[in-house]
């Protein structure tokens, strides 16, 4: 793998692609798409930012900053005023307009507006309706209902140019600090400095993002120099690397929760006293002891303890495997059960933990592994018309919550209709009053009045335990000593605009 990489290096620079200021970045995984609109995937987010921009974005402190937009301002309930920046180009040269961004913001939001499919970013949008272009630099967008939270959720979209159409996009052009460049599946994704910036232009000529699936290939390449960062760094090479003299090992805590869901709607876990034994049976810190070597934070529920409304309050369950034993006997199975676990294979490590736990207190985990997330999930929302028996037993899961609002992760994880607001209810947990609380927070005029709400909403599911709560993990990178002015963030995302390289 190692002389792999090496050779792909000497052929960029054998054909000039390598300039004096490339950086070279090792992901993990490859793109989903060239389309600002038709994903759900943290690394195609960081690559096409390079290209795409919003009209505001967020900073590795979280707070919110303008790009496209001057302004964001709510002019009625319902109504959203936009006022773009002036003398913006996209990178084809053709100024950026009202029509590009309500164009993008349809193309969002209204169904079938992609060829014919519907975008995948469409729930991060909420009761967003659609959007009009009200002269050359002012947009207005239209909610179906009051929703305070739109400024906050829009600066996750990418505006592209109306020139677009309904098609989908092969080749980007955006407004961003850099311009792209080519795209080789499964190996590179490259852009070149964007000289015509409306901002300060960045410092790098060109980055490359390779596609570095093996962690040890990835440690290896960040060793040797053929990359500047490494991201995903494995726990068990962080201390060999703070050891390097030209690599600074760097973390951040993530924004993607952890968890077990199981379906309550099943046997054994309709029954609440087996989903209490799930949790006491299994120990959460020796498990973010043996795989992150304790660079994870365990949460007593699903939110991080960076989001908004986190319940600090809620407690975390004890590891009592002699509890465990006691609540399933209680409920009927002294002698344990058998249940399926689905995974998706990079973490079948940790089910593998959880199969030896449950072993000790009598249940015998089968685990499934699945190719990809989206392959099991199919599953499970496709199992929601089958007859209970037919159903999936458990899912060992996580979600990101880029945003830290629990808008899109208590809401899609918790709300009873898993055709809409529950998108990503797996577990078939539904309570009325917890539907209630989520719609309430949807219409709510203050931050206070959510809050109650979202806190109120996670005692109730909290106390009907339908997840093992686990943990939500730091993220680690290898960073070369030449990088200057870079730090991660939380979301995941790649900010190179200030980034310099050493010579």
């Amino acid at each position: 793998m190692k002389k792999g990489i090496t050779a792909v290096v000497l052929v960029l620079l054998l054909s000039g692609l390598v300039a004096a200021k490339t950086m070279i970045i090792g992901f993990d995984d490859d793109l989903a798409t060239l389309d600002p609109a038709d994903f759900s995937h943290r690394q195609t987010e960081a690559m096409l930012r390079q290209v795409y921009e919003g009209l505001s974005t967020y900073t590795p402190d979280r707070e919110i900053v303008s790009e496209l937009a001057l302004s964001i301002t709510a002019v009625e309930p319902t109504i959203y005023e936009i006022i773009l920046r002036p003398d913006v180009t996209f990178h084809d040269g053709s100024p950026l307009t009202a029509e590009d961004v309500a164009f993008s913001i349809n193309r969002l939001v209204q169904d079938g507006a992609m060829a014919g499919r519907t975008s995948q970013r469409r729930g991060l949008l909420g009761p967003t309706k659609g959007a009009l272009a009200v002269d050359e630099c002012t947009v207005h967008v239209e909610l179906t209902s009051p929703w305070p939270l739109f400024p906050r959720f829009i600066p996750w979209q990418m505006i592209v140019p109306k020139a677009v159409g309904d098609g989908y996009i092969d080749r980007p052009v955006g407004t961003g600090p850099f311009r792209f460049e080519e795209w080789v599946r499964d190996s590179h994704f490259s852009v070149v400095k964007n000289e015509d910036y409306w901002g300060d232009p960045p410092k790098l000529d060109r980055v490359v993002f390779r596609v570095i699936g093996d962690e040890s290939a990835r440690v290896s390449a960040l060793r040797s120099g053929e990359i500047d960062i490494a991201t995903f760094i494995p726990v068990h090479e962080i201390s060999s690397l703070e050891g390097h003299p030209d690599i600074n090992v760097v973390t951040v805590l993530g924004t993607r929760s952890y968890f077990l869901e199981m379906n309550v709607n099943k046997p054994p876990f309709n029954d609440i006293r087996v989903r209490q034994a799930m949790n006491h049976a299994v120990d959460m810190d020796t498990i973010i002891g043996v795989l992150y070597e304790d660079r994870a934070t365990r949460i007593p529920f699903i939110l991080s303890p960076q989001a908004f409304a986190y319940h600090g309050e809620l407690k975390m369950f004890d590891y009592d495997p002699e509890k465990a034993r006691w609540l399933l006997a209680e409920a009927g199975y002294p002698n344990g059960f058998s249940f399926e676990l689905d995974v998706v294979d990079n973490h079948r490590a940790r089910a593998e933990i959880y199969q030896a736990m449950l072993a000790e207190v009598g249940i015998d985990v089968k685990i499934r592994t699945w190719p990809t997330s989206g392959a099991v999930r199919d599953a499970y929302m496709q199992g929601k018309d089958k007859r209970v028996e037919e159903q999936r037993d458990a899912f060992l899961n996580d979600w990101g919550n880029a945003s830290l609002d629990p808008f899109d992760i208590l809401i899609p994880k918790f709300h009873s209709d898993h055709r809409g607001l529950g998108r990503g209810n797996y577990s078939g947990f539904a309570d009325p009053e917890v539907d209630r609380l989520l719609e309430a927070t949807l219409t709510a005029d203050s931050d206070e009045e959510r809050l109650t709400a979202f806190r109120r909403a996670q005692e109730i599911i909290h106390a009907q335990v339908p997840m093992v709560f686990e943990f939500v993990p730091h993220e680690i990178y290898g960073v070369g000593s030449r990088v200057k002015n870079w730090r991660p963030s939380p979301d995941s995302r790649i900010h190179l605009k200030e980034v310099d390289l050493m010579e």
